[in-house]
């Protein structure tokens, strides 16, 4: 059984999905897991490979989408993005990381589109 994070994240990434789309983005893989990591979506921008993190909030009470991606996380992002590449053999192509914040205020509803969020180290 889902508790409410969870069932709020899981709401936040449909919506980050579909903005995406509506976007031009096409889903290339949702809830990417592997033994470095996870990654919420995978999406191509034309022909850039694109790493989302999506961060669903009630409030921002602990501050907006970006600040809640800490160093730690994007680097298991990072680690998770390289297995993927290699994975699938895309080292060739160009790839980039963003960050999308899913806020729920009263019966409002707010996105915020971070692109390229943070780069590879």
């Amino acid at each position: 059984m889902q508790n409410q994070k969870q069932i709020l994240g899981r709401e936040g990434e449909l919506i980050a999905e579909r903005y995406l789309k509506k976007k031009g983005y096409r889903l290339v893989e949702r809830n990417y897991r592997c033994s470095v990591g996870e990654l919420d979506l995978i999406v191509l921008d034309r022909q850039v490979v694109v790493f989302v993190e999506v961060k669903a909030r009630m409030d921002d009470r602990f501050g907006g989408p970006l600040e809640s991606v800490h160093r730690h996380k994007q680097q298991r992002m990072i680690r998770a993005a390289q297995f993927f590449l290699s994975q699938q053999r895309l080292h060739h192509r160009e790839a980039r990381f963003d960050v999308v914040g899913v806020s729920f205020v009263g019966r409002e509803l707010a996105i915020e589109h971070i692109q390229n969020a943070f780069d590879f180290f």
